[in-house]
């Protein structure tokens, strides 16, 4: 039997990048009273505290991102019935949409596998393959 059915799952909301930001910010104001009072310890604290927030800012980009889709699809398969699924593939954008993402998983006890495709916006079909 091949099951159908289609969820929702939450996109990567970026708010915890306000803290980067926010050391950047500091890093500019550090920088510049360092300047204008000719402190070279804090203009170039600022100037290191830049780095550190960008480089920060970057980082969490990338990781927090596909940090969060994993587990986003993880809590959508088990929320549908499945058990331990882990997933394969790629969620790089090709030709200008995602491609469907392999998975497995253990449902009333067999090991199934299956798709995750996306259908509109935030809204994926979990998808069964016959074996």
């Amino acid at each position: 039997m091949v099951l159908s059915e289609v969820v929702t799952i939450t996109p990567w909301n970026p708010w915890p990048l306000v803290f980067p930001g926010i050391a950047l910010v500091v890093a500019i104001m550090a920088s510049a009273v360092g300047g204008h009072y000719r402190s070279k310890t804090m203009r170039e604290s600022g100037y290191a505290l830049f780095v550190i927030g960008g480089l920060a800012a970057a980082w969490m980009t990338w990781s927090m991102s596909g940090l969060w889709d994993a587990s986003a699809r993880e809590e959508a398969l088990v929320g549908a019935g499945y058990e331990s699924p882990t997933f394969s593939g790629t969620t790089d954008v090709v030709g200008g949409e995602l491609p469907p993402i392999g998975w497995q998983a253990i449902r009333d006890g067999e090991r199934v596998r299956g798709v995750l495709e996306p259908v509109d916006g935030d809204r994926w079909e979990i998808r069964e393959l016959p074996d």
